[in-house]
């Protein structure tokens, strides 16, 4: 029995130095107390009696403090003899140790992954001087929706705002580069010389373009991209000294921006000046596709900014009408801008991982807490011979806290693969800005292991609070691994939380998964299977509007040729691809509508055959043919939804719309003739309406850019090539973007696939740890019960009432969890409104299917340890201690 003593004097000591302390305690106060009423005795004030009494039993306090100097190392070296048994324990039971961690590793991981990328998109701020003072300034149409600006307004802003400073445009541009003889498309902005000072960013290398060079129609001058200059050009030490072909104009190089450069999260490969005079701007009809930036005056708030740009705009309504009726204007932060529609998406991420997390930390807290059973006899030992269980829960925490660091370690493997899952998932697929930010860097892994660090100690309490520490009862059990009602029932409630809380995951990602099957049931109104689209844009300064039209005549002609294509069509806004045009129109037959109440609809210029290319139905009269040209007469086909909001109880074939477009060389806006009705096709996006829609010949409003649209009864992807070198061999500098429209459509529901893809895993995570939860509480249940049920069959119970008995347990768990979960799923539902499409929060048939597979996965994980029970020989569980 030495090992016993030995053992007792080491859990013991913490208590005896505690011990100590207060005994010094009681005893300088004794002594101080005693001396104090002698003083009192000899006349002395109570002040200077008690000031003489500690003066004289100093030594007594020197004596303690160096009690307390002998007690710091001695509680350092228990910590260390904690670790150390820690480790050995966790090394004696790989199996437990290898489980656990691979456990909170997902939670641990899949919480980091999400966390990093919150914080690189939403959390981080704008890399500008002062970002809290710049707005974005934008128009807003009549129904209230976000929009672009007229240039003619933005100039009346710069002359009559002043909350505001260093006001400029910023607009999306995509022209035809050529670099080193080779002709590709490239991304760029307008980019006003005042929102390089509005930023407060200058370039790296080189100089910004000045405001006189901006607001020239011929300042031939460019500024790069750090990651353009990188890629494309290979680093070149000369970039400041070459030029670049552009739309057919050589640009110089002037400058180069610092690397990772982003206008409100939005990447750049350059940036070039608006190239339009003042009063060219003044006189520019309708809005264009720019946004503003501006700085925000000193002291002046975005409240007082916005109230002066109404009154301005309200000016404006006033003196031009037409162009401003029912709008008015709207300053965002440049965060709420960048963000503002990610913010939804982003809490649903959070909130499911942070749902996992906790899932994974309740199935290591059981995992423990079963395994603790096992210890009971070890622990009453323990307290017997004088460890109190502040001792104890220290011995416990210290274990979990070494299993929290593993944990950690191995979720930064798991962070690392779900952070390039993550980028593989949504990549190019999706804008997300600032998404090439995203990395484990050191705030990264500082957060994993502070997320480790608190999970251990969630789950380390739980075992150190319910084991058992009196000495008595854990000796009286008598039995190998008995545990007594209160750790049981602390099983039990964990195992409901832990189904309850993956029930919440389970109804969230079917949700958002019957949304997204609604989403690609939508008909678009054509046929994407089978079509190969092809984008081409002239360069401006070699083509103008006529010569443009014949060089895309001429190439769809030939494409039209190709072997195996069925049909071909051109059109220069491909449906569900971006904005087009937008524009006002009326019928000339009725009056002329009031300024503010002109009908708005899409105007499509198409190439004869578009239709049945993408097998949209001709619902009257007939199609474009070739004889529709510039000089005919102009004629127009309009979609069903015009024709029931205009036309209702009207014949539309025959009539006359005025369309607000003013074709090249034209005086006068259009005035076309319809002559005929199509099908509704989604323009801009699956899950809009449809609103009223104008299709026009393209020989009749030509432009510099075309997208092809190519049938075949083949693989469409396998005629990229030929397309692109039937373009190239008419123009080798014109660039060819070939994708399938298959291809144009799935990305339009980039996003919420993303999103029902990693909120899925997340759950099917959390249903297999629920099921190991259940399985493990189920089979320590049958272990725990032996003897019982040895008893229940040598009395006479049937191995179906042993088997339902258990199983009848484990139900009881999951039907409790389950109810528990389809509230708290009920509350949580609802922040999920704003990312679901046709499909209601509380929609009873994801709920009831999504229940009844955690109840299935329940009974199949309790099945194996119920079956178990059944196969006991009575005479030996009996025998069993």
């Amino acid at each position: 029995m030495g090992w016993v003593t030995e053992i007792g004097k080491r859990l013991g000591s913490l208590g005896r130095r505690g011990a100590i302390e207060s005994r010094l305690d009681e005893e300088i106060g004794f002594h101080v107390d005693q001396q104090t009423d002698k003083n009192l005795r000899a006349g002395m004030s109570r002040e200077e009696a008690r000031r003489r009494a500690l003066l004289k039993f100093g030594g007594l306090e020197r004596t303690k403090e160096a009690t307390r100097d002998e007690i710091r190392p001695a509680l350092l070296e228990d910590l260390l003899r904690d670790l150390r048994h820690g480790c050995r324990v966790l090394s004696r039971a790989p199996g437990f140790t290898a489980a656990a961690v691979l456990t909170l590793a997902l939670g641990i991981g899949g919480t980091s992954a999400i966390f990093s990328v919150v914080r690189a998109v939403m959390l981080e701020p704008l890399p500008y001087q002062q970002p809290d003072r710049i707005v974005s300034i934008w128009e807003t149409s009549r129904s209230g929706d976000r929009n672009v600006i007229a240039p003619a307004n933005f100039v009346v802003w710069r002359e009559r705002t002043r909350t505001l400073e260093h006001l400029g445009m910023v607009g999306p541009i995509t022209v035809t580069m050529i670099v080193d003889g080779q002709p590709s498309e490239v991304a760029g902005l307008t980019f006003s010389s005042a929102v390089f000072r509005a930023l407060g960013v200058q370039p790296a290398l080189g100089r910004a373009y000045t405001p006189e060079e901006d607001f020239r129609a011929d300042a031939a001058v460019i500024v790069l991209s750090h990651e353009f200059w990188q890629g494309r050009l290979g680093g070149r030490q000369d970039v400041l000294h070459m030029t670049v072909g552009v739309n057919g104009q050589r640009r110089s190089v002037i400058g180069v921006m610092p690397p990772a450069f982003t206008v409100v999260g939005q990447k750049a490969d350059f940036l070039i000046p608006i190239g339009q005079t003042i009063e060219q701007l003044r006189a520019a009809p309708g809005r264009g596709n720019s946004y503003a930036i501006a700085r925000l005056g000193e002291g002046v708030s975005r409240e007082r900014a916005s109230a002066e740009m109404r009154s301005v705009f309200a000016q404006l309504e006033k003196e031009d009408p037409r162009r401003n009726a029912g709008r008015s204007v709207m300053l965002l932060p440049l965060q709420e801008q960048m963000v503002g529609d990610l913010r939804p998406a982003a809490l649903a991420l959070v909130g499911a991982v942070v749902l996992l997390l906790l899932v994974a930390c309740v199935n290591v807290a059981n995992l423990l807490l079963a395994r603790s059973a096992a210890r009971e006899r070890e622990v009453g030992i323990r307290t017997a011979i004088g460890a109190t269980r502040a001792r104890l829960m220290r011995q416990m925490l210290s274990e979990s806290l070494l299993l929290a660091l593993a944990c950690g370690v191995a979720g930064l493997g798991v962070a690392a693969l779900c952070h390039r899952g993550l980028l593989v998932l949504v990549g190019s697929r999706i804008p997300i800005p600032r998404l090439d930010q995203v990395k484990l860097d050191a705030p990264v892994i500082a957060f994993t292991m502070l997320v480790a660090l608190a999970t251990g100690i969630v789950f380390g309490l739980v075992p150190a609070f319910v084991t058992t520490t009196h000495a008595g009862d854990a000796l009286r059990e008598g039995r190998r691994h008995g545990a007594g009602r209160r750790l049981r029932h602390t099983l039990s409630t964990l195992v409901v939380g832990e189904v309850a809380l993956s029930l919440v995951l389970l109804a969230a990602a079917g949700l958002l998964m019957r949304s997204l099957l609604k989403l690609q049931s939508i008909d678009p109104g054509f046929r994407a299977d089978g079509v190969l689209t092809a984008r081409v844009r002239v360069p401006p300064t070699r083509y103008d509007f006529a010569k443009a039209d014949r060089f895309f005549q001429q190439s769809l002609s030939r494409i039209a040729a190709i072997p195996g294509v069925q049909h071909a069509a051109g059109t220069q806004c491909l449906p569900l691809v971006g904005p087009c045009i937008g524009t006002g129109f009326w019928r000339l037959d009725r009056p002329k509508p009031l300024e503010g109440q002109v009908p708005s609809a899409q105007v499509r210029p198409i190439t004869p055959s578009f239709f049945r290319t993408m097998s949209v139905p001709q619902l009257a009269g007939r199609d474009f043919s070739s004889s529709d040209v510039a000089d005919s007469t102009p004629v127009a086909i309009v979609s069903e939804a015009l024709v029931r909001e205009h036309f209702a109880g009207d014949e539309a074939l025959g009539r006359r719309l005025r369309v607000g477009i003013r074709p090249a060389n034209a005086q006068e806006e259009l005035h076309a003739t319809i002559i005929g009705v199509v099908r509704d096709i989604k323009l801009s996006s699956l899950e809009g309406p449809v609103g009223p829609t104008i299709y026009l010949p393209s020989s009749q409003l030509p432009a510099r850019i075309m997208t092809f649209v190519v049938r075949t009864g083949q693989d469409p992807a396998s005629f990229g090539t030929s397309i692109t070198k039937i373009v190239q061999s008419l123009e080798s500098e014109v660039p060819v973007e070939v994708r399938t429209l298959e291809d144009v459509v799935g990305a339009t529901i980039a996003r919420p696939r993303a999103l029902s893809v990693l909120v899925g895993v997340f759950a099917l995570v959390a249903l297999a740890l629920a099921a190991i939860g259940v399985y493990g509480v189920m089979a320590y249940s049958v272990r725990e019960r032996t003897q019982e049920i040895g008893l229940r069959m040598a009395l006479g119970a049937s191995a179906r009432s042993v088997f339902r008995l258990v199983l009848g347990q484990a139900l009881r768990l999951a039907l409790t969890g389950i109810a528990v979960g389809l509230v708290a799923a009920a509350v949580a539902a609802r922040m999920l409104k704003r990312l679901l499409y046709e499909v209601a929060p509380l929609d009873p048939w994801t709920f009831a299917s999504t229940a009844l597979a955690l109840l299935v996965v329940a009974v199949v994980a309790s099945y194996v340890p119920a079956r178990r029970s059944t196969h006991m020989v009575p005479i030996d569980a009996l025998r069993t201690n």
